[in-house]
Order: structure tokens, then sequence, then C-alpha cells
């Protein structure tokens, strides 16, 4: 299945860097570097899951999280973050940083409901 997967990060590096590993595993991108750029995009109703960076600038990582629980009920969210895992709020599947294309794989499998939990 191709999924349509919404990357959200700050970091030009780790935004490019996930979304070459998705696209590595035959999904389609909508990459936003930042929480406001991703809730204004045109493709938000379409995407399938969201990989969401805790740490933004403006509007945060739970902040995004919470507006798309309300805007997209049952969107999967995959959360990517240097921070402790024990911090990250409750989402489908998390991708701590640093992380392989091993681990973006597992992480959207897991939170498109194809994988282990």
């Amino acid at each position: 299945m191709t999924a349509l997967v919404l990357v959200v990060d700050d970091e030009p590096d780790e935004l490019a860097l996930i979304t070459r590993h998705v696209r590595r595993l035959g999904h389609d991108v909508v990459a936003a570097k930042s929480a406001e750029e991703a809730l204004a995009s045109p493709e938000l109703d379409s995407v399938d899951v969201a990989v969401v960076d805790l740490r933004l600038p403006g509007m945060g990582g739970w902040e995004l999280i919470e507006v798309l629980r309300t805007r997209r009920p049952g969107l999967p969210v995959v959360v990517t973050s240097v921070l402790d895992a024990d911090d990250y709020p409750h989402v489908e599947a998390w991708l701590p940083k640093p992380f392989s294309g091993e681990g973006v794989q597992t992480a959207l499998s897991r939170a498109l409901g194809g994988g282990p939990s």
C-alpha cells in the first residue's frame, strides 16, 4: 500500500533524511518545516499518517498533534524526537533520533497497522 506521509521537522537535514527514507519505502511525502506550514498544506486532509518532530519553532509538536487529532480524528501519528521516549505524547508509533531507514520502516508499519506494536 502506498501511503501519503506528512513529515514535519524544522531541521532541513532531518526533514530530507526522513523524506528520503519514506520515499525509498514507496510512499509519497508532504514535507513541512513547521506546524503552521503543515496545517496550511492543501494535502493535509489526504495524508494517511503524520511524522511529527516534537521540538518545532512556533507551534510545538505536542500542540500540532492535538490539532491533528481534532482536525483528522483517527490519523495515525509517529513522533520523532531527540527527547526521551517517556516524554512522548500518546501516539501510534515513535521514531527516536538518531534514526535509521529500518527505524522509519518499522515506525510507519506500526502506525499504518501493518507491524508489531
